[in-house]
């Protein structure tokens, strides 16, 4: 049984206790003897009375006393807790220490203006000061670095700088790892072995932290693996720490929300045990003097619970851009909001060239393609033109060009051959004006396959009936243009029917590196129907059947629209060919520049501008010369800086996020029970911090008992005057 004081500072009231006692004293009269031999009989009456009377004035006295300590001590609250007394039956002689402080991200939780780290930090060295000078320790920080331990020695003040120099980190500290290292580091001490082996751990108590599905460590003795006593310091005090965070950010593009447009799909993660109703969700686009609030909306998350939440954003522009999803700041600040980088595709200027016209609108054979790239929530800007304008265009004003069903470009092939090498896109389409051997001598130079001749799979203008027609197979669904048909937008390409095709065939062996085609989908009879090749800097589409329903159903098949913006994206260089994966704080990051860059800061998500020589202190590496790798050690954007042609600036392609570690956001807190259970039952363990933290003890409350006695005290007085 212990018993100590909520508030032990109030105890100075039991100095009222002496009240009575003092106004007994100063008014206590002593009266003057004066013999009267006539009133001796009467004197000798009333001495009977007043022995009855004193033994009354001791019991008011008494009383009114104990009204006045028992108010005094009732303020001060006094408790006694049971449960425990086996936890403090350990050894008092000299042990060797291990003391571990947890320095995760959930540490930087904010009760008032302090984060909950400090608590701990104080409470690891109180414990490091209560050492007697005959106890060796040492001390471990808990945080996302790899944990290294020394062995305990008798060198305080070492210790004591580890302490005071460790900091709360942003990353997810695993406990469990870091207390089996505490204990091999007591076990490898071997001059100490004949010392008792004592774990101290300051955290947090966050359950996420701890594993307790493996046996707990224990420390190597002379005869055999034994547990240690184990203390563990609630830096919470046993308060809940409850936390709302935003646990992933995703974009992807959505022509619902517009050219340009992106859906932003946000999910939230509550872990309190009261929901979270109507919490201002804000999503800001761009960064310093230029952010703004894009869209404000309310989002909704039960107790202990996750849910998503679906925003749509146009950006007025392409190129690359940062958006950021905010929360109100709670406790833990560093998960109530998540960055975002991204590169929203820029506007697409593309010349498609109608080989085929017709008055007929669905019978041209530019009607379809022309339609996909126009359509609203298209970043392609098309120009229509026939085959007999197209010698007149100047291609330097364009970013795509459309062949289609084009039957000679005669003099244009030697600009349109230098427009592709020099980053131009080509898509070519065929059709019955399409000569193979023609366009072999022609456009041969950036034919991803040489045209050899026709094949005829179905019935002819009956392409999506014929029993006979082709059917895509063989699909590169990773290839960038190809991405967006997973799931159920697989089927609108699996659909499409193809009574006619050219045969294409591969280069000879002696072709040069830089030719070789990437097939993007295959007829079921194994003929290539898209195939992708580089020319120089830019990129060539063949499709070796029409873009019209002449020889194919894909132009009324669902996946028509969204892969001809995607192809004209594609040849145009505005699609992400690869797409970096979320960057948690704490992972390697590449950062790739372009010839002719130089890097000279990085500036973090505080504002604050870290120069290159600060970055290769702090473990900036750098593979070759375009490439650099850093370990961001704060969750947010991150932004470069370059020198590019004489000139300093911030670069925004080169802008990335880091995100904080979902782990660290659940905040929820371990009983305390079964934490000392898992280091070995109240023999060996004890949580110490909280109100009930006595290894799941039981808290009498003592002040209550002092109240009534105070009140007994108070009739007892009362009697006594009646």
């Amino acid at each position: 049984m212990s018993v100590g004081f909520v508030h032990p500072a109030l105890l100075w009231g039991l100095l009222a206790a002496a009240i009575p006692l003092v106004v007994h004293l100063f008014f206590r009269r002593r009266p003057r003897p004066t013999p009267f031999p006539a009133i001796d009989f009467i004197l000798r009456a009333r001495r009977e009375t007043q022995r009855r009377l004193r033994l009354k004035k001791l019991l008011l006295f008494t009383a009114r006393t104990l009204l006045l300590a028992a108010i005094a001590a009732a303020i001060a609250r006094p408790r006694a807790e049971k449960g425990g007394e086996a936890a403090a039956a350990v050894a008092r002689g000299p042990r060797a220490t291990a003391i571990v402080l947890d320095a995760s991200g959930s540490m930087r939780y904010r009760i008032g203006d302090k984060p909950i780290f400090e608590r701990a930090r104080s409470d690891a060295l109180r414990a490091l000061a209560e050492l007697s000078s005959e106890e060796p320790a040492t001390a471990i920080v808990c945080g996302m670095d790899p944990v290294q331990a020394e062995p305990p020695s008798f060198d305080r003040n070492a210790v004591r700088r580890v302490l005071e120099a460790a900091q709360a980190t942003a990353g997810y500290g695993d406990l469990t790892a870091c207390v089996g290292t505490a204990v091999r580091a007591l076990s490898a001490a071997k001059a100490q072995e004949s010392l008792p082996k004592r774990l101290v751990v300051a955290t947090d108590l966050a359950a996420s932290a701890w594993r307790l599905d493996v046996p707990a460590p224990a420390v190597d003795g002379p005869r055999g693996p034994v547990r240690p006593e184990v203390t563990i310091l609630d830096a919470a005090r046993g308060a809940d720490l409850p936390n709302h965070a935003i646990v992933g950010l995703d974009a992807e593009p959505d022509p619902a929300a517009g050219p340009r447009g992106y859906r932003f799909t946000a999910v939230l993660a509550n872990h309190a045990k009261e929901p979270l109703a109507d919490a201002p969700l804000s999503l800001v686009t761009g960064t310093g003097d230029a952010a703004k609030v894009a869209i404000r909306a309310f989002a909704e998350v039960p107790a202990d619970g996750t849910s998503r939440k679906t925003l749509l954003h146009a950006f007025p522009q392409g190129g690359p851009a940062v958006v950021k999803v905010t929360l109100p700041e709670d406790g833990l600040a560093d998960d109530d909001v998540r960055a975002l980088a991204i590169v929203v595709p820029r506007e697409v200027r593309a010349l498609v060239v109608d080989g085929a016209p017709s008055p007929v609108k669905y019978r041209d054979e530019a009607y379809f393609v022309e339609s996909a790239l126009a359509s609203p929530a298209s970043p392609v800007r098309p120009k229509l033109v026939d085959a007999e304008a197209f010698p007149q265009e100047d291609l330097s004003k364009f970013d795509v060009v459309f062949l289609l069903n084009v039957r000679s470009v005669g003099a244009k092939a030697l600009e349109l051959a230098r427009f592709v090498e020099s980053g131009g896109g080509l898509f070519i389409s065929v059709g019955d004006q399409v000569d193979p051997e023609l366009y072999s001598r022609e456009l041969g130079a950036v034919l991803p396959m040489p045209l050899h001749v026709e094949k005829t799979a179905g019935a002819n203008g009956d392409a999506g009936s014929g029993a006979r027609a082709a059917r895509f197979a063989e699909i590169d669904l990773d290839h960038p243009a190809l991405s967006v048909f997973h799931g159920d937008a697989r089927e609108g390409l699996l659909g499409v029917r193809t009574s006619r095709y050219l045969l294409a065939k591969p280069r000879g062996s002696g072709a040069a590196a830089g030719d070789a085609a990437r097939v993007l989908a295959r007829f079921d009879d194994g003929a290539p129907a898209l195939v992708e090749a580089r020319r120089g800097r830019g990129r060539v589409l063949l499709f070796t059947s029409t873009a019209d329903r002449d020889w194919t159903d894909w132009p009324i098949r669902t996946s028509f629209l969204p892969a001809m913006q995607r192809f004209a994206g594609f040849l145009a260089g505005t699609l992400e060919e690869r797409r970096d994966p979320a960057a948690v704080v704490g992972a390697r990051r590449t950062i790739r520049l372009d010839e002719g860059e130089t890097l000279l800061a990085l500036v973090d998500p505080a504002g604050r501008e870290r120069t290159r020589a600060e970055l290769e202190r702090a473990g900036l590496a750098e593979p070759s010369p375009a490439v650099l790798e850093w370990t961001p050690r704060e969750p947010g954007l991150w932004q470069v800086k370059v020198r590019a042609r004489g000139e300093e600036r911030l670069e925004p392609r080169l802008a990335f996020a880091v995100t904080p570690d979902p782990r660290e956001s659940d905040t929820r807190r371990i009983a305390p029970a079964e934490l000392t259970a898992w280091f070995g039952g109240e023999s060996h363990a004890r949580v110490e911090g909280g109100a009930r933290a006595a290894a799941g003890g039981r808290e009498i409350p003592l002040w209550s008992v002092l109240l009534v006695l105070g009140v007994a005290a108070f009739f007892l007085e009362g009697l006594l005057l009646a």
